[in-house]
């Protein structure tokens, strides 16, 4: 397994984000009421959409249901490469039912660039990565671009919080338990939903364990049933609720949880522009640095140590 290098990586993605061009807003059409569609680290950065009073679904929802939400004008969908198969079929589906399609990509030669409208270009953060994460961070941002936030600030933004996210990697994983547990849920209110399901996609990348993204709430009227297996919960704190946070904690830890309480607050200066925004995206990095230190804790190689056909033609658009 590669080994952790904190200070590197740190080093390493802050090079790549004050380097890489910012995102640029694209001469995108009125949303109206929008839906932001992606698969796995894609939906992600469609939950950003969420925080503007946009919906945010799975491409496959749409895709295999062959069904169009209600009340929709405009599909946004959202794929790095371009030819994530769920996605393009989703944008087709749309345009075909005369709905405003956008695509947000860093391929403008692709087949989701060529059925939509309107493109949103993201560049590609060039920086090596074993469990990664820039990605993320460049569709998120286009994300928000096409939600109306003025992102040319953001790279720079978030290279500024790669310090304290470093610390707050290094101080929870010295609290970590020692053996791995049987599987992990990580718990958070709308604010932080887009980080904690980015947290949830990289511990099961790195770990190769089953995790959840649950709403607060919801864990707190079942999740005491889990066990006895060991079971890791991580709170991800943001600015609110922090009272039920704790509250949550104290009963889940009398049933024989391992809880964690991860405070992102810190992050990001509250009165900064687009702070939500960084926030959100500075608590994903800390999950992908999370996932990695965790996956070494507990000698668990990324991506099964390349047990897993990792080809992915199965989520690919066939010819």
């Amino acid at each position: 397994m590669e080994p952790l290098n904190p200070a590197q990586d740190r080093d390493a993605l802050k090079a790549a984000l004050l380097g890489a061009p910012p995102v640029v807003a694209g001469a995108v059409p009125d949303l109206g009421r929008a839906v932001f569609t992606g698969s796995g680290d894609s939906l992600a950065s469609a939950l950003v959409a969420t925080e503007f009073g946009h919906r945010a679904m799975s491409a496959g929802d749409l895709t295999w249901g062959e069904t169009l939400p209600a009340a929709c004008d405009t599909v946004v969908g959202i794929s790095r490469s371009g030819t994530s198969g769920a996605t393009v079929r989703a944008l087709r589906l749309a345009r075909d039912a005369g709905l405003k399609t956008v695509a947000i990509t860093s391929q403008t030669s692709s087949p989701l660039a060529d059925s939509a409208d309107a493109v949103q270009l993201v560049p590609d953060l060039d920086v090596a990565e074993i469990v990664p994460c820039a990605g993320h961070l460049a569709l998120a941002q286009g994300v928000a671009a096409v939600c109306g936030v003025d992102t040319a600030h953001l790279n720079s933004a978030l290279a500024e919080t790669l310090d304290r996210v470093s610390e707050l990697v290094e101080s929870q994983l010295t609290a970590l338990c020692t053996a791995a547990p049987a599987a992990i849920s990580v718990l958070s209110l709308p604010e932080l939903r887009s980080g904690a399901d980015f947290w949830v996609l990289k511990l099961i990348e790195a770990c190769g364990l089953a995790a959840r993204n649950v709403p607060l709430e919801e864990s707190g009227h079942v999740d005491y049933f889990i066990g006895p297996q060991g079971h890791l919960t991580l709170q991800l704190l943001g600015t609110r609720g922090r009272s039920r946070f704790d509250r949550l904690a104290e009963a889940l830890r009398t049933t024989g949880q391992s809880v964690q309480q991860i405070d992102v607050s810190g992050l990001v200066d509250g009165d900064k522009p687009g702070a939500g925004v960084v926030r959100d995206l500075a608590a994903a990095v800390a999950g992908t640095w999370f996932a990695h230190g965790a996956a070494v804790r507990w000698g668990r190689p990324p991506f099964r140590g390349g047990a897993v056909n990792m080809d992915a033609k199965h989520i690919k658009l066939d010819s």
